[in-house]
């Protein structure tokens, strides 16, 4: 660099873009996580998720300068303003999303509405420059980690109905104990069915 010449860093955030689950689906959660404590005993090596980082990923931004946080606040106002709320089924828990995986997680049933959420997240990323992810969407709620993994408990079953009727952004800051989630904004799904 030469003299006199500046440099400006812009400010970045890791952020994603969620729904925060309602009190009865948390009860329900917790209900999982303590039939899980009782198999697992007491184990120091699994981090279980606090009610404040429950979430419902529906975009993963990653590193996102500051200076769009605005015009993302914006577009998901928008959004919400065309969604409406709806509902959706958590299916099963098990080690996600394979066997051997380092998460335990309470997988949801796709459908339409959930499926569009996710659709219109992609597209705002595409608006903004971003590339969205290529996975196929795989809807569900991390509940722990774990590196040892969870392939030691069986799979259960579960039918479970959750309303979700929010768009939340997220701003993942990383710390000693684990990631927290910082929720940014929220909007309400207020749009017609």
């Amino acid at each position: 660099m030469r003299l006199g010449q500046e440099t400006e860093e812009t400010a970045t955030s890791r952020l994603f873009i969620g729904i925060s689950p309602d009190t009865a689906t948390q009860r329900f959660l917790d209900s999982l996580v303590d039939r899980c404590r009782r198999q697992l005993g007491r184990s120091d090596r699994v981090r279980w998720t606090g009610h404040a980082n429950r979430h419902l990923t529906l975009a993963f931004l990653g590193e996102t300068p500051d200076e769009l946080i605005p015009r993302i606040e914006v577009e998901l106002a928008a959004i919400a303003d065309r969604l409406p709320a709806c509902r959706a089924r958590i299916v099963s828990l098990h080690p996600f999303p394979k066997g051997r995986s380092p998460l335990l997680a309470a997988e949801l049933l796709t459908n339409p509405e959930l499926d569009r959420m996710h659709e219109e997240c992609r597209q705002l990323m595409i608006r903004l420059g971003m590339a969205p992810e290529g996975a196929v969407y795989r809807p569900h709620f991390t509940l722990a980690r774990s590196r040892r993994g969870f392939a030691h408990l069986a799979p259960l079953t579960l039918d479970f109905t959750l309303r979700l009727d929010n768009i939340t952004l997220y701003r993942s800051h990383t710390a000693p104990g684990g990631s927290q989630y910082v929720p940014l904004f929220e909007a309400q799904l207020k749009g017609d069915r």
